[in-house]
């Protein structure tokens, strides 16, 4: 099935903010939850790298198969600086709040976190990350002595992200999940509460796909012969629905020359005739179209010119 994409999801991203953490409190078979986020850091730079492993299987003298298996991923982050009660908490160390030190205990127990940001693409929109667990690594952080011209130190972190032990539903199938990202300008897309929770993956069932309305409406009299028409349904289709829906004179169901395209929303065809119809003329719209879910709906529209 063809992927139906806004141009803007092909967009480089040229930015960095909205650094969050939230720690891990549970993460079993039964269940997976987090405390609420809370802002880490200004970041300068997020760099994903997961690892993955690959073999090729070899039969009769040629490549047989091919299997890749992904596993943790590694993302260096680097920020302006920590306060070091955030440093503390992010490696487990003790924080001392009436002397406002922190006690470095190496052999401490590392919590496990979630770790949200985003980034600016070109055309303005945003994608959006969410790791959903991992451990963070001490810092590095570099220091030199005051000089004529500034040199500012950032402090860099490492966050190991791998898979929750829990398995969520995914529709089709229930495993662990290691992230959960997308951009603002994909279909149906929503980042609110983005950075008030941790976003866990959940399954959304799409409405029936309908047809909404219809301009004609059907079984219409008296439709300019120079109007255009159009159809309104309630899910985005695929891209290619342009090439399903014809008008039609009912009589030989003859198709009727003219443009057809999609609005930006992918609900919206619209139906633009080459030449102006014919007087006292019965016409057919006729769709057959699938939506972004695979749901497919056939139908007609039947209206009669002035």
């Amino acid at each position: 099935m063809p992927l139906s994409v806004n141009s803007g999801e092909y967009k480089s991203r040229i930015g960095l903010d909205s650094l969050y953490i939230a720690e891990v409190t549970v993460d079993s078979a039964a269940t997976y939850t987090a405390d609420t986020p809370e802002y880490l850091a200004p970041a300068a730079e997020a760099s994903q790298e997961p690892a993955v492993n690959a073999a090729t299987q070899y039969a009769d003298d040629q490549p047989y198969d091919s299997m890749v298996i992904e596993g943790e991923t590694v993302i260096s982050l680097t920020v302006t600086g920590i306060p070091s009660a955030m440093q503390a908490k992010l490696l487990g160390r003790s924080f001392d709040a009436a002397s406002g030190r922190v006690w470095d205990n190496p052999s401490a127990t590392q919590p496990y976190f979630a770790l949200s940001f985003r980034s600016l693409k070109s055309n303005g929109s945003y994608r959006y990350f969410q790791y959903l667990k991992g451990r963070f690594s001490a810092p590095k952080e570099a220091t030199a002595t005051k000089a004529d011209s500034p040199d500012p130190k950032t402090t860099e972190l490492t966050f190991t992200a791998i898979p929750t032990v829990h398995p969520f539903n995914l529709g089709s199938i229930t495993v662990p999940v290691k992230r959960v990202f997308g951009d603002s300008d994909t279909t149906n897309f929503v980042a609110t509460g983005w950075f008030t929770q941790v976003q866990t993956p959940v399954v959304v069932a799409p409405s029936a796909l309908a047809l909404s309305s219809s301009v004609p409406t059907d079984n219409t009299t008296g439709i300019s012969i120079t109007a255009n028409q159009s159809l309104t349904f309630n899910n985005a289709l695929n891209a290619d629905a342009v090439y399903n829906v014809a008008l039609l004179l009912s009589t030989s169901y003859t198709v009727v020359a003219g443009t057809i395209t999609i609005d930006a929303t992918k609900k919206i065809i619209t139906i633009d005739p080459t030449s102006s119809l014919t007087g006292s003329t019965i016409y057919v719209i006729a769709y057959n179209v699938t939506d972004i879910y695979g749901q497919h709906l056939s139908g007609a529209v039947n209206f009669t010119t002035v």
